[in-house]
C-alpha cells in the first residue's frame, strides 16, 4: 500500500468512518471568535425536527466538520454512527472547525492553543443563544475533539453541562508529540502530511473537499491556512518540554494548562480510553486522581478511538471486536448526556468511579478510588542469569553487557500507532523480539500476582556512548515459555534528571525541559528510573514475569545516536542495584 492511499484510508477512519444514512438536516453558520476571526460551524438537527427547543452536543475538529464534492459542491454524507445515535435521540449536534482549519479563518498558533480555547467560549455562547437551543449544552469526541470536549470546561461558560473525552491527550509533550522524550516519525510524518492536507483543502489527495458555508467557497480561509505550521517540522525543532510548539509552549497546548478552570467548572465528565492507546490511559488515571470535576472512567481493551480489541491475550494478527461493543459504549455516552443534560435519571451517579480492564482475566473490574483499596508495591531485583527475584542481589560485582540491537521492534501496529487508526495486533508472542533484547524473568509464580497501576523500572547503568535511548517491556510468559506483551516504558537518556511533580507521588518524574536535560557521561554508572505505562494484569500461576530491555524501536521511534552503536552495561549487584517495582493488589 502507498503512502497516498494509507492516509486516504486514515481520512476516512479518523472523519467520516460511518455515513449519514437519514435525511441531512443542517445548517451552516460563520461565528466570529476571538478578535473576530470566523469559524465554521455546521448545526445538525433531528429528522423530523419541529421547531421545539434542544440541548446542542459539540465537536470542536480539526479533521474537517463536513465535505463536499469538489466537481459538483455537493455536501458528502459525514456524519458517524455516534452522531446519528445522538440525534435520533432527540440533541442537536453542532460542528466547528477549529480556527485555522477546514473552512474556518485564522492561523493555527499550535495544537490546542489557548487562543482555540477561547475561541469556544464564544462559539457556546452564540448557540445557546440561538431560538432552537434549549440553553444545555455538551461535548464529545475521540482524539483531538475528545481532547477539545474536556478543554471546553476550561472556557468555564454556564451552559456546558457535560462532557465526554475519548481517547484524549492530556500532557501533549509526552502523548503524542514526544513520547520519552524521542521522535516517532513513524506515526508522527503521517498525521503531519494528513493534516496539512486538510489544512490546505488538498482536493487531489483527499479525493474530497471542505464543505463550504453558504454558496461561496471559503477561498481566503484556505489562503490563511498556508501559514499554519508543518507539525513534524515543528516538532523536529522542539525537543524539550519547555520549547515553542508555534506560538505556545508544550506546556500551555493540553488540559494539564487548565487544571483549575477545568477543575473549578465542576463539568462531569465521562472518560473513555484505553490501556493500549498511546498515553492516554496515564492521563486518564492523573485526571481521576489530581482533577475535581465528577468524573466516571471505562478503561477498556481496544485500539485508538475503540473500533477494535486490543488485549494480546485476546488478539493476534486478525482484528477482532471490541469489548465493550460500539453499541454498548453509544449507550454508555448517551446515558451520561441524558442524566447531566436532560436530568434524566440512568443511574450514572451510581456507576464507579473507574471500570477498568484486567488483561490474563480478560474481564472488567471496577473501584470508587484510584489506585484501588489494597495497592501495595512488590520489588524484582534483576540478578545473574537473567534472572529476576525478590532478593536483593549479594554479588559484588554482577553486571551485564548488551550492544544495542536497532532492529528491535514492536511491529507496525503498536500502542503507538494505533494513533492514527490502526488496530494494535500482534504482541503476543514476543519471543524473537526478546532473543535480541536483554531480559530478566522470574521463576514460575507459585501463587497468581494481580498487577494494577504503573510500575517502575531502576537501573544502574552505563553507556559507551553520550546520547541513547532506553526501553523495558513488561511481559507475560506462559506455561509454554511464550512470551506476551503486558506494557512498556521508556526515556531518552539525557532526560534522566529527576524532578518534584506533586501529581507523581512516588513515581519517577522527568520534567524533560532543557534545563535538566544532560549528556551521558561516558562509561559512568548513572542510576535511570522511570514509569511504565499503567496497566492492570493478572499474572496466573505457573507463569513468570520478565521485563526485556532494549535501545531501539525500529518501527516507531527514530534512532538513537544517530551514528554508532552503544554498548549498554546493566550493574545488577550489592552496591549498584537495578530493579522492577511492581504495584499489586492483595
Amino acid at each position: 500500500m502507498t503512502a497516498k492511499k494509507f492516509l486516504i484510508i486514515i481520512f476516512f477512519l479518523l472523519t467520516y468512518q460511518f455515513g449519514f444514512s437519514q435525511t441531512i438536516n443542517v445548517e451552516s453558520y460563520y461565528i466570529p471568535a476571538v478578535n473576530g476571526t470566523k469559524l465554521a460551524v455546521d448545526v445538525y438537527f433531528p429528522e423530523n425536527y419541529k421547531n421545539k427547543k434542544l440541548p446542542v452536543l459539540f465537536e470542536f475538529t480539526r479533521y474537517w466538520r463536513g465535505k463536499e464534492d469538489p466537481k459538483t459542491a455537493k455536501p458528502i454524507p459525514s456524519l458517524k454512527k455516534r452522531d446519528e445515535y445522538f440525534l435520533n435521540h432527540d440533541y442537536i449536534l453542532a460542528k466547528v472547525d477549529v480556527r485555522g482549519t477546514g473552512a474556518s479563518y485564522g492561523v493555527r498558533l499550535g495544537e490546542y492553543s489557548p487562543t482555540e480555547v477561547k475561541d469556544a467560549w464564544y462559539i457556546v455562547d452564540w448557540v445557546v443563544n440561538q431560538p432552537w437551543s434549549d440553553g444545555k449544552v455538551g461535548a464529545y469526541g475521540t482524539s483531538y475533539s475528545g481532547t477539545t470536549a474536556e478543554l471546553l470546561c476550561a472556557t468555564q461558560h454556564p451552559a456546558i453541562k457535560a462532557v465526554i473525552p475519548g481517547w484524549s491527550d492530556f500532557d501533549v509533550y509526552e502523548s503524542p508529540s514526544r513520547p520519552y522524550g524521542m521522535i516517532a516519525t513513524s506515526f508522527i510524518a503521517v498525521w503531519s502530511q494528513y493534516v496539512d492536507w486538510l489544512d490546505q483543502n488538498s482536493v487531489e489527495n483527499l479525493g474530497a473537499s471542505i464543505r463550504r458555508v453558504g454558496e461561496d467557497f471559503p477561498i481566503d480561509a484556505i489562503k490563511e491556512h498556508e501559514n499554519n505550521p508543518i507539525v513534524l517540522e515543528a516538532l523536529t525543532a522542539a525537543p524539550y518540554k519547555d520549547n515553542k510548539l508555534g506560538d505556545f509552549k508544550f506546556e500551555e497546548l493540553d488540559p494539564l494548562h487548565w487544571k483549575k478552570e477545568i477543575s473549578e467548572s465542576n463539568v462531569p465528565m465521562l472518560v473513555l480510553t484505553s490501556w493500549l492507546d498511546a498515553g492516554t490511559a496515564e492521563g486518564t488515571l492523573l485526571r481521576l486522581q489530581h482533577f475535581d470535576n465528577p468524573q466516571k472512567v471505562v478503561m477498556m481493551p481496544t485500539s485508538h478511538g475503540g473500533g477494535s480489541h486490543a488485549s494480546p491475550f485476546v488478539v493476534s494478527n486478525s482484528i477482532v471486536a471490541p469489548t465493550p461493543s460500539v453499541m454498548e459504549q453509544l449507550k454508555l455516552q448517551l446515558d451520561f448526556f441524558d442524566q447531566y443534560i436532560k436530568g434524566k435519571d440512568k443511574g450514572v451517579e451510581h456507576w464507579p468511579a473507574i471500570k477498568y480492564y484486567n488483561f490474563g482475566e480478560e474481564s472488567f473490574k471496577q473501584s470508587d478510588i484510584w489506585p484501588p483499596k489494597g495497592q501495595e508495591s512488590i520489588k524484582y531485583y534483576l540478578d545473574a542469569n537473567g534472572k529476576l527475584d525478590n532478593s536483593e542481589p549479594n554479588e559484588p560485582q554482577g553486571m551485564d553487557k548488551y550492544l544495542v540491537d536497532f532492529s528491535v521492534s514492536t511491529g507496525t501496529n503498536n500502542r503507538w500507532t494505533t494513533q492514527m487508526g490502526k488496530p494494535v495486533l500482534n504482541l503476543d508472542n514476543r519471543n524473537a523480539a526478546d532473543s535480541l533484547m536483554l531480559t530478566y524473568t522470574t521463576a514460575p509464580l507459585k501463587e497468581s500476582l494481580q498487577i494494577t497501576g504503573t510500575a517502575v523500572i531502576s537501573l544502574s547503568l552505563s553507556s559507551t556512548h553520550k546520547e541513547g535511548a532506553i526501553f523495558v517491556y513488561l511481559e507475560d510468559v506462559d506455561l509454554n515459555g511464550k512470551s506476551t506483551y503486558i506494557t512498556e516504558g521508556g526515556l531518552l537518556l539525557k532526560h534522566r534528571k529527576l524532578t518534584k511533580n506533586d501529581m507523581f507521588d512516588k513515581i519517577p518524574y522527568h520534567s524533560f525541559r532543557k534545563s535538566d536535560a544532560l549528556p551521558m557521561p561516558i562509561n559512568k554508572i548513572e542510576e535511570v528510573s522511570f514509569k511504565l505505562h499503567p496497566t492492570s494484569i493478572l499474572i496466573k500461576k505457573g507463569h513468570a514475569i520478565r521485563i526485556a530491555i532494549a535501545g531501539a524501536d525500529k518501527d516507531t521511534f527514530d534512532k538513537v545516536p544517530t551514528e554508532g552503536i552503544p554498548t549498554l552495561s546493566i550493574y545488577r549487584n550489592k552496591t549498584n542495584i537495578s530493579f522492577l517495582e511492581l504495584p499489586i493488589i492483595k
